[in-house]
């Protein structure tokens, strides 16, 4: 992979881009509707139009395949129009009105008439897995333009020449349809520098952040050190545990095993939602299950993993694990590092050790999971009560299973901001009813979505008018 070297943005291009941001703001947020519905809308027909070049560029830096970056794209022009409809219709405004009521006793009623507004300028710092559809163009950028909060974005070290061509691209757009000057801005920061001076920069209105959980952790910590703390809304690590139930066991163990193993590997495991735990009670049922497993992950091929630096940290984070629990069963192919390849690997150890060692927690970014036996269907509950928070939790359940359901799902529906049912969670549905968010660490606010339409609630807030006449 060859990448264009772009250099760090400066502190002054930093201070430079949100005066400019927020000189645009008052002119933005007034735009009609129908207008910031035009400008996304030209967004989305040059991501079409441009389509060959930038899934090439996109490759170049990823190797994450023409399929995959085709699906991609399309993907994002199409949640781009989405937010586009959401502009026009003014939907994201949420008004409420009480009329007033002056003989009301013993005291009369004002009227009342709330509706959402935007915050101001807004902060992306987008993910290195979605190069497009949670970057430069992603959901969060999308969502504060609809609703009429300039964007400055941050690109990715892993694909700044992907983010360079997005970015322009936004622009073109920008000034085609007439939007004014400092609606969009990207700057570029491989240094953690620059993204705190974003962070930290006393116009930033709300930060949008998805990556690594100390990532995560340390930029919350700046936004909410600030003089006025702001919101940051971040997606970060989950383990995305599946519960196997006796009864799936019985009737469906080697389908799943299939599944599973497919859902671990896809994309090289290098998605928010790989499923980093398998959680089931002991029985021979299991043990088949595990034998079809165990087979599927030795035939699997290596895949390219994003860049040299994720594959190195996906192979520590294995080796780490062996310390902890036991492999038993990693691919028979050979992974070609020059190509940054990685294999599958599944680990075990029993439900007891995971509720006593936090080194079996951590979220491995790549092809590997780990699978927990539990004695009894007590301990299964346990374990789903240890866990922290996850943006997905799985329940494969069959007859029988009912009376185990009724007591797994409030644990995990106080655990995960999405619940499968006899699925797997690879890929979200860019949609009006997603929910791509969860409890701490998955994210820092588990009321809001990172994908989908209500994506744009992070970068609103309501005002209440109280009197008025008109």
């Amino acid at each position: 992979m060859v990448s264009q070297s772009f250099p760090d943005a400066s502190t002054e291009q930093v201070d430079s881009a949100l005066r400019s941001a927020e000189d645009a703001f008052p002119v933005y947020r007034k735009l009609s509707g129908k207008d910031r519905a035009r400008f996304l809308e030209a967004i989305a027909d040059g991501l079409e139009r441009d389509a060959e070049e930038i899934i090439r560029i996109t490759d170049n830096e990823t190797s994450l395949g023409v399929h995959r970056l085709q699906m991609e794209l399309q993907r994002t022009a199409e949640q781009t129009r989405l937010f586009a409809d959401l502009a026009r219709s003014e939907e994201w405004l949420e008004t409420r009105e009480d009329k007033a009521e002056p003989n009301r006793q013993p005291l009369p009623k004002p009227a009342l008439r709330s509706q959402n507004i935007p915050i101001g300028p807004i902060v992306v710092i987008g993910a290195c897995n979605f190069p497009l559809a949670i970057s430069v163009v992603g959901t969060d950028t999308m969502s504060a333009l609809a609703v009429g909060c300039p964007v400055i974005v941050k690109s990715h070290p892993g694909h700044p020449a992907t983010c360079e061509k997005l970015g322009a691209l936004i622009n073109e757009a920008a000034h085609a349809t007439n939007m004014p000057a400092g609606t969009f801005g990207l700057l570029h920061g491989a240094s953690h520098r620059v993204a705190q001076e974003l962070v930290e920069h006393p116009r930033t209105k709300a930060v949008a952040f998805t990556g690594s959980l100390n990532g995560g952790k340390a930029l919350a910590a700046l936004a909410a050190g600030r003089l006025e703390p702001i919101p940051f809304h971040a997606e970060m690590g989950s383990l995305n545990p599946l519960f196997i139930l006796p009864g799936a066991l019985r009737e469906r163990g080697e389908d799943i095993a299939r599944g599973y193993v497919a859902a671990v590997s896809l994309f090289a495991g290098q998605m928010c939602t790989k499923p980093g735990i398998l959680a089931a009670i002991e029985s021979p049922e299991l043990d088949s299950l595990l034998a079809a497993a165990y087979a599927n992950v030795k035939v699997s091929q290596p895949i390219a993993m994003l860049n040299s630096e994720i594959r190195d940290n996906f192979e520590a984070s294995m080796d780490s694990l062996k310390g902890h629990a036991k492999l038993v069963s990693i691919s028979d192919a050979t992974p070609d590092r020059s190509r940054d390849e990685a294999v599958c690997q599944l680990f075990i150890a029993n439900a007891s050790c995971f509720l006593n060692n936090p080194n079996l927690r951590t979220e491995a970014f790549g092809p590997g999971s780990l699978v927990l036996k539990a004695k009894s269907a007590r301990e299964l509950t346990q374990l789903g009560q240890s866990l922290e928070g996850n943006l997905t939790a799985s329940l494969h359940a069959g007859q029988g299973d009912n009376a185990l359901v009724a007591q797994l799902l409030p644990i995990l529906e106080g655990k995960a901001g999405r619940i499968l049912w006899n699925g797997f969670p690879p890929g979200v549905v860019p949609s009006p009813s997603t929910h791509h968010g969860g409890p701490w660490p998955a994210t820092t606010d588990s009321r809001h979505t990172s994908i989908g339409l209500f994506g744009y609630r992070r970068f609103v807030r309501p005002i209440c008018r109280q009197g008025f006449t008109s």
